[in-house]
Formats: C-alpha cells, sequence, structure tokens
C-alpha cells in the first residue's frame, strides 16, 4: 500500500512538473516566433520531429538548448506530401538558432522535420532542439 502511493504522488508531481512547459508552449515571443515542437537528440546523425495538429506558417527556424549543435541541414514535410530541403551547415551553440527559412508556398502546413547533424559526443547534456515558426 505504501508503495503505490509513493508511485500516485511521483506520478502527481511528474505531471504538474510537465505542465507549465506544455502550457507555455504555444506562446508567441516579442519577435513574432512561436515554439511548436521539441526533441532531444540522441548522439545518432539524424532524428524525426513530428509536429502537431495544423501548423500553416511562413517561415522555420531551429534553435539549439543545452548543448552545442552541428546541423547539416533539415527536411521539411508538409501535409500534401511536398518537401523542402534546407542546408544550413552551421554550429549552433546553445542558445542560438538558425536564421530563419521562408516556407515555399502560401502558408504551408508543415507535418514533420528530419534533422541532420553530425555525431554528438555524449555528455550529460545532450542538445534539444526547438522548432519555432512564424505566421
Amino acid at each position: 500500500m505504501e508503495r503505490m502511493f509513493v508511485l500516485a504522488a511521483t506520478a502527481a508531481a511528474t505531471i504538474a512538473a510537465a505542465a507549465p512547459a506544455s502550457a507555455q508552449q504555444w506562446r508567441w515571443n516579442d519577435s513574432g516566433w512561436r515554439t511548436i515542437g521539441y526533441t532531444r537528440v540522441d548522439g545518432r546523425d539524424s532524428d524525426r520531429i513530428m509536429l502537431p495538429g495544423r501548423t500553416r506558417q511562413s517561415a522555420i527556424r531551429l534553435c539549439a538548448m543545452n548543448a552545442p549543435l552541428r546541423l547539416r541541414d533539415f527536411d521539411i514535410r508538409f501535409a500534401n506530401g511536398a518537401r523542402q530541403d534546407v542546408n544550413t551547415r552551421a554550429v549552433l551553440p546553445a542558445g542560438r538558432c538558425t536564421r530563419a527559412v521562408d516556407l515555399r508556398g502560401n502558408r504551408r502546413d508543415i507535418e514533420s522535420i528530419r534533422l541532420r547533424y553530425d555525431p554528438i559526443v555524449r555528455t550529460a547534456y545532450r542538445p534539444v532542439v526547438r522548432v519555432q515558426v512564424r505566421g
């Protein structure tokens, strides 16, 4: 019985800690950028970020958090099956973003993004990539 109580308390604390992050996820910042997704880079050479719902936007950028990331390129997949490949060849220090990339077409509906990057050294802090869009 005591073990069940500890598990329930742990689950409640985890949910309470995650709620503020998800509540702020859809807010616009002062420059008009809105965060729509995150992924933690695991050290291989590619990752995919699936984006929730309709995200019809005109520009996109990716930001590295927690640790630097050497981003080679990213491939944007749209809901209608079209793709847009963006070559970046950028070293993103922690807290920095790529340049703003205009999306081809009129306010495109982004479905997913595939990241390609140089393998990272396994450390305590792995990069978290944040996807931001502008309308």
